[in-house]
């Protein structure tokens, strides 16, 4: 009798939290020891790491990293960025538009650089002395947008309908990104075709990252 096997469809990744911390690349650039790298590291945030400066935008901690946490001062020197915490941070977030970019400094530094175009384009901002579940919290968040499926499919229809003009529904989404991750084909082109629009691009970006890690 011949029987006939169905494929298993494959499930789209849904993450927990401990998945979360096992995952995400955090980086902490900053000129000093600082103490809450270690408390970070030891609530489960297993990929935490940190480097006193920049070498190149594009070196390996900068471009693995998921989350990058910088402080205005004291970094950005080796790439004599005139301003450099804060030019710093504009480069990296020009470079790496899909990068998490939480700021920090010393909190009578604030009213200096409140205006600065870095403070603007960073996705969050922390006073250096704040307490270490403040830092926490803005990592899980991020780590969740990057990771999480609920928030993948968020991100892709805001994209859809900002960029192209298209309302799809989290259904329709859900089932474009299990097609894409069934094939196992994350390029632009993939994706472009799946979603039938011209040039994937960020969108490409959120769904090649949240598929393949």
């Amino acid at each position: 009798m011949l029987k006939i096997f169905k494929r298993r469809k494959k499930k789209l990744p849904d993450r927990s939290l401990n998945d979360l911390k096992m995952k995400t690349n955090i980086l902490f650039i900053d000129d000093r020891v600082f103490g809450n790298v270690d408390i970070i590291k030891n609530s489960g945030w297993k990929k935490t790491n940190q480097i006193k400066d920049a070498d190149s935008l594009d070196q390996k901690e900068i471009r693995d990293a998921h989350i990058l946490l910088i402080d205005i001062q004291g970094v950005g020197k080796k790439l004599k960025f005139r301003e450099e915490g804060l030019g710093l941070i504009q480069a990296l977030k020009e470079r790496y538009p899909n990068k998490k970019v939480i700021v920090y400094s010393s909190e009578d530094q604030g009213k200096i650089e409140a205006f600065h175009p870095a403070i603007n384009i960073a996705d969050a901002r922390l006073p250096k002395n704040a307490d270490p579940y403040q830092y926490e919290v803005y990592i899980e968040r991020y780590s969740r947008e990057v990771f999480a499926l609920s928030q993948c499919i968020s991100r892709v229809r805001e994209i859809m309908l900002n960029e192209f003009g298209t309302a799809i529904t989290p259904e329709e989404t859900t089932k474009n990104l299990e097609k894409i991750y069934a094939h196992g084909k994350y390029d632009g082109d993939s994706i472009s075709r799946v979603f039938n629009i011209q040039n994937a691009g960020a969108l490409a970006d959120i769904i090649s990252l949240f598929l393949s890690a």
